[in-house]
């Protein structure tokens, strides 16, 4: 931001003439910081006119964009991590996005599109979704492990389902990845997964016996979910 322009700024912000200066110099400071910081959002709310005719902040906010974060080591540090932040945190240090949510319904997924997808399936049904989780691309049995485990550890989950449609990720990985989970440590809530695409019949065929429901579509998945989820209330 230049100095002209944090002037004009000032100008046409009807700034008073006394004040006008000291408030594009803030300007300019506050555009200084939000790039070299990262920031999503810069602010200063509110900024108090003094007796004497000058400026003073009377509060600020700065918000990172958390993807930016290994650029800012030092900001990165001050970060506080509520309970309900820790799983993402988790997820996030595995390379998939996990988002809680205020539901009882697990949903697992690859790809952004399928899990929202399977969001509006869940509603739709009459249930509510406890997070939004996507595996990603390819993800492999130790992630797709992982993710189930994170899932499993709200306390609110009363169901989960696992929706996979293979591309690059394979049914088969996923099938073993929740094989781990149910062999270690028997789920607490129904599992319902619907798995389709790449090695989908493999997965079925790995999860045969195993403690979980099957369905062949989104649709009859998110319905089991919803009325497990509902029985366990």
């Amino acid at each position: 931001l230049l100095p002209f322009e944090a002037r004009s700024f000032s100008f046409e912000a009807r700034v008073p003439e006394k004040q006008r200066d000291a408030v594009a110099d803030i300007a300019r400071r506050l555009y200084a910081v939000y790039v070299e910081t990262d920031a999503s959002l810069v602010e200063i709310n509110p900024l108090f006119v003094q007796k004497d005719g000058s400026v003073l902040a009377g509060d600020a906010k700065l918000d990172i964009d958390d993807n930016a974060l290994f650029r800012q080591p030092d900001l990165a540090k001050l970060k506080e991590i509520s309970p309900d932040e820790e799983a993402e945190e988790k997820a996030r240090a595995l390379g998939f996005s996990y988002v809680q949510l205020d539901g009882d319904v697990g949903i697992i997924g690859n790809g952004a599109g399928l899990v929202m997808s399977t969001l509006d399936a869940v509603k739709l049904a009459g249930g509510s979704a406890a997070n939004f989780l996507d595996v990603g691309g390819g993800a492999k049995e130790e992630v797709v492990r992982s993710a189930l485990e994170i899932v499993l550890a709200n306390p609110r989950v009363r169901s989960v389902l696992i929706n996979i449609f293979g591309g690059i990720t394979r049914g088969d990985e996923v099938a073993r990845g929740v094989l781990d989970v149910t062999r270690a440590h028997p789920p607490r809530v129904p599992l319902v997964i619907r798995l389709s695409g790449t090695e989908a019949e493999a997965g079925r065929k790995l999860l045969e016996g195993a403690p979980l429901e099957s369905r062949e579509t989104m649709d009859d998945a998110a319905k089991e979910a919803v009325t497990l989820a509902a029985s366990r209330r």
